[in-house]
C-alpha cells in the first residue's frame, strides 16, 4: 500500500475543519455508549487495495465488518474523528502527525511491518561496490525511496556515498522509464513495479527494507488506528477484530495458494504471473506480524520516531499515549 504522508501542520489544519463540523452536527456518527451487543464495525483503508492489503482484506471480511475504501490518510483520520467508521488502516507517520496535532486516535496494532520498497539497479550493478560513481534517483527529499538506498549504501560502503550522483525524480513510473532508458543506474520501487520493470530488461535487486539496521530498519509502514474514546468503550470488540487480523496474517504465512486465489479475485488488474513472486517476497521480509512474536515494542516505535525526526518528517516524538502496547501484547500473546 503505497501512500504519501502528510506533515503535522497539514493534518492539523485539515482536522480543525473536522472538529468544527463534528460540533455543528452534534456528532451523529461519533462513538456511542457501549452496549451489551458488540458494535458492527466499519473499517477504512487509506488507499485502494493492492497485493499488500489482501491479508487485511480477508480479516475484515471474516470479522463481518464493512470495508470503506478512501483516497488518502487525511480522509481516514477525519472519518475516525467523526465516527464515520471505527477502525482505519493508515501510514504510521500519519498516525504520529495526527497524534501530535491533538487528534484523539490510538494505534492498536501494526499492519505492514516494513515498507515494500526495494532497491533495484541496472544489470551491471550486482553489489554496493558497483554503485561507485553511478546515478541513483528517488522520489523526493525525505521520502522512503530516498531513505532505503542512502541508508543501505551508508551501512554497507560509506566510503562510496559521495561518489554517487543522487537526484530526485518524482513518481515511480518516471523512475522506471528512466531505468529502461538507461538515464539512471538505480532507484527504489515497490516490488510489484520491479517485476514489471524486469519484463523490460535485466535489472538486479540489491536490497530491501529488511536489510537495513538501526533506526531505519525500525520503520513500520502502516498501522491500525481507532478513535481513542471508541476504544475505551469497545475494547473487547476491537480486540476481537484484531484477533481476526492476526489470524489472517497467520493464514497468509501458512497458505500460499489461498492468498494467490484471493489476490486474483480482488485484484484483476495485477498480472497473475507476478503473484507467486510477490507472495514469496512478503514472506521473505516478514511483512506481517506472526502469532507469539511481539510485533511492536516501545523501543522499535521510538527508534522509528528518531529516524523520522532526523529526516525532518516531524520535530517531536510521538505522544506517549499514542500506541496501546498492552492491547497489542494481549492480542498477540497466543
Amino acid at each position: 500500500m503505497a501512500r504519501g504522508s502528510r506533515t503535522a501542520a497539514t493534518i492539523g489544519a485539515a482536522l480543525a475543519t473536522v472538529f468544527t463540523l463534528s460540533a455543528c452536527s452534534g456528532g451523529a456518527g461519533a462513538p456511542t455508549e457501549a452496549s451489551d451487543a458488540a458494535p458492527a464495525l466499519t473499517v477504512a483503508f487509506a488507499s485502494d487495495l493492492d497485493p499488500n492489503d489482501i491479508a487485511e482484506y480477508r480479516a475484515i471480511v471474516d470479522s463481518g465488518a464493512e470495508i470503506e475504501k478512501l483516497t488518502d490518510n487525511d480522509a481516514a483520520v477525519a472519518g475516525i474523528v467523526n465516527g464515520n467508521f471505527d477502525i482505519a488502516n493508515i501510514d504510521a507517520t500519519s498516525a504520529v502527525n495526527a497524534g501530535q496535532a491533538g487528534v484523539p486516535i490510538t494505534v492498536i496494532y501494526p499492519s505492514q511491518l516494513l515498507p515494500e520498497f526495494v532497491f533495484v539497479a541496472q544489470s551491471d550493478i550486482a553489489s554496493v561496490a558497483d554503485l561507485e560513481g553511478r546515478s541513483v534517483a528517488y522520489h523526493g527529499a525525505g521520502s522512503l525511496t530516498e531513505v532505503l538506498p542512502k541508508e543501505w549504501v551508508n551501512q554497507e560502503s560509506p566510503e562510496i556515498f559521495d561518489t554517487i550522483d543522487w537526484s530526485a525524480l518524482p513518481e515511480s513510473p518516471n523512475r522506471a522509464a528512466a531505468m529502461v532508458a538507461g538515464r539512471i543506474d538505480a532507484t527504489a520501487l515497490e516490488y510489484g513495479d520491479v517485476l514489471t520493470l524486469q519484463e523490460e530488461g535485466d535489472f538486479n535487486v540489491l536490497a530491501n527494507w529488511s536489510d537495513l539496521e538501526g533506526e531505519s530498519g525500525a520503520v513500520i509502514n502502516t498501522v491500525w488506528v481507532v478513535n481513542s474514546e471508541f476504544l475505551e468503550q469497545n475494547r473487547d470488540a476491537v480486540a476481537d477484530f484484531l484477533r481476526e487480523v492476526q489470524a489472517s496474517y497467520d493464514d497468509f504465512y501458512n497458505d500460499k495458494d489461498a492468498w494467490i486465489a484471493e489476490a486474483e479475485k480482488q485484484l484483476p488488474d495485477v498480472n497473475p504471473d507476478f503473484l507467486p513472486e510477490i507472495y514469496d517476497y512478503y514472506v521473505g521480509v516478514g511483512m506481517y506480524a506472526r502469532s507469539g512474536e511481539t510485533p511492536l515494542t516501545e523501543e522499535r516505535w521510538n527508534a522509528m520516531d528518531a529516524m523520522y525526526i532526523s529526516l525532518g518528517e516531524y520535530t517531536d516524538a510521538s505522544p506517549a499515549s499514542l500506541v496501546d502496547y498492552d492491547l497489542i501484547a494481549e492480542v498477540n500473546k497466543s
